[in-house]
């Protein structure tokens, strides 16, 4: 038997995330060509964030914050109970793994908000970078490069993250995040069905703010 667990938004938002993420890393760091790409994709993953906070206070139930934020000390004993192998089951976002939502989504707008206000030095600036200093400019850089950096290392965190679980506790947490299922253990909270004026409103906002970024200079 199965449970539904996550709902088809979160999904989406999930594999595209995945997909421009390494797209932006390969544009920013290997390939200078792709670098006007690389600016419009940076504006495809702020409306990508907006939507998911958004989806996040008006989601489905495992697709909320409320569901899965906990505090930083929740999660070391979660990661304490994995090390000593009698971790409590969840059938959303683990305690870890809630944690690192919250922090891959705040990195991710501060990456998204820098890029907005720096330049590659050579052809393309961001579309609010002449409207800034030039010393908040070389700030926005700066961080767009550290940030970066954070970022890799929290994905590879992740990954390697999913990988012990799979491993350790045979879930398929992969899977789940492909078919929105997991086993039911007889203690799950099904999800509720998706809103669709709660989904096409997160959708429209969202959109309205890629718009208008595209609708920019750069």
């Amino acid at each position: 038997m199965t449970v539904k667990i996550w709902d088809l938004p979160t999904r989406i938002f999930h594999w595209v995330l995945v997909l421009l993420f390494a797209f932006l890393i390969y544009s920013g760091s290997w390939d200078d060509g792709l670098m006007k790409w690389h600016f419009y994709s940076g504006y495809l993953l702020s409306g990508l964030i907006s939507f998911r906070i958004l989806w996040g206070v008006v989601g489905t139930f495992y697709a909320r914050f409320c569901s899965f934020v906990v505090s930083p000390i929740k999660g070391l004993s979660y990661l304490k109970s994995v090390y000593q192998k009698k971790p409590e089951h969840f059938y959303g976002h683990n305690p870890a793994g809630g944690i690192m939502v919250v922090m891959l989504i705040m990195f991710l707008m501060l990456q998204v908000a820098s890029g907005l206000v720096t330049s590659d030095d050579v052809l393309w600036e961001g579309p609010f970078y002449a409207s800034v200093s030039d010393e908040l400019a070389s700030l926005g850089a700066e961080i767009h490069h550290t940030v970066q950096i954070i970022l890799q290392c929290l994905v590879g965190f992740h990954i390697l993250g999913v990988l012990a679980h799979s491993v350790l506790f045979k879930e398929k947490l992969v899977a789940s995040m492909v078919t929105g299922t997991k086993p039911d253990l007889g203690n799950a909270k099904p999800r509720d069905n998706v809103n669709a004026i709660a989904l096409l409103l997160c959708f429209a906002l969202s959109a309205g703010w890629v718009y208008y970024l595209f609708s920019l200079p750069i």
